[in-house]
């Protein structure tokens, strides 16, 4: 069967930039080893060979990982460069290491690649951006010969996905009405979903948090830097004061200079979850977890203009960085 890759047109300007990187890929995150890896580590010789063996272990989920020392992976130098790329190559890097933050939706017949925004390198090549991604294709052949979804129903998914794009990328209005009125036609998919018998359990949600209520549900889980748990607290010191209230009018003016890096914000979580919903049905978690990326980063941003009197470009990179590695892969959060 043949496959359609999907590449955003960005895609191949990632390189990693290493000890020059503002955070670390090796530090917090545990590096899941993959089989062929593995094998490959019980057979290389001498004290790299050993201190590969010794260094992984089973995790609670059953996944081999690399047991972190001192919250780092016992590979990573003092340089910031990885002992194994030094004296074994990158070809001998777990698939993990190679591929990080290259990221793949795999649909069998299609499959979607994206650089991950919690990688700072990644996050400041696509918020950079000063317009809507293109994507480029190409195709290559695969030993599956089934399609594993409802081919009319993801259609119907991805033209919704391309008409919530359009409206996140409609500069008439604001990013805030952009995600208002996405989340208003995610909730006619959903109830198109309903209806069509795809599943009777759903019931759409209309309720929405605060924001002191979303910052406390970030705190009480096991955050993984110190950094984000600061910014949490300083957004948290805001209350549930509304963004458009008189005390935040100058502070707001400097987050609206960011108003591209948003709808490049909003692109990214459309295009990583919303397909998804194609498999298990629930396009109301989809929308919510773009809706409340983009409320959160905002909401940091508001808080570290209070704090600081600027909001850098370097500072919303840091923020977007930060919130995607706390949510899409921190599993205690």
């Amino acid at each position: 069967m043949k496959q359609v890759n999907i590449y955003p047109d960005y895609y191949n300007e990632f390189h990693c930039i290493a000890d020059k990187c503002p955070d670390n890929c090796c530090e917090e995150w545990e590096i899941v080893v993959d089989d062929e890896s593995a094998a490959i580590y019980e057979s290389i010789a001498g004290n790299i060979g050993e201190k590969l063996r010794s260094s992984m272990t089973i995790d609670a989920d059953g996944d081999r990982i690399f047991r972190l020392e001192k919250n780092c992976c016992p590979f990573l130098e003092e340089t910031g460069l990885c002992e194994i790329h030094r004296i074994l190559g990158e070809g001998c890097l777990c698939k993990t290491c190679r591929e990080y933050p290259r990221a793949v939706q795999d649909s069998g017949d299609f499959a979607e690649h994206d650089l991950s925004l919690s990688c700072p390198e990644a996050a400041r090549i696509i918020l950079s951006k000063t317009c809507r991604p293109e994507y480029i294709k190409s195709e290559c052949e695969i030993d599956d010969e089934e399609i594993c979804y409802d081919i009319e129903f993801m259609k119907f998914m991805k033209s919704s996905r391309r008409e919530m794009i359009d409206i996140i990328w409609d500069k008439s209005i604001s990013v805030d009405e952009a995600v208002d009125k996405c989340e208003e036609h995610a909730n006619k998919v959903q109830r198109c979903i309903d209806m069509d018998a795809y599943s009777e359990t759903f019931a759409f949600n209309t309720s929405c948090q605060s924001f002191t209520e979303m910052i406390d549900d970030y705190l009480s889980g096991d955050i993984l830097t110190h950094e984000f748990r600061e910014s949490l607290m300083d957004a948290r010191l805001l209350g549930d004061k509304p963004m458009n209230a008189p005390e935040f009018a100058e502070a707001v003016k400097k987050l609206d200079v960011y108003d591209i890096s948003y709808r490049q914000l909003c692109t990214y979580y459309i295009n990583r979850y919303w397909l998804r919903a194609a498999f298990d049905y629930d396009a109301e978690e989809k929308i919510i977890i773009m809706a409340k990326a983009y409320l959160m980063v905002k909401r940091l941003c508001l808080a570290y203009v209070q704090k600081n009197k600027e909001l850098p470009f370097s500072a919303v990179l840091r923020i977007v960085q930060l919130y995607s590695k706390e949510t899409e892969h921190n599993t205690d959060i």
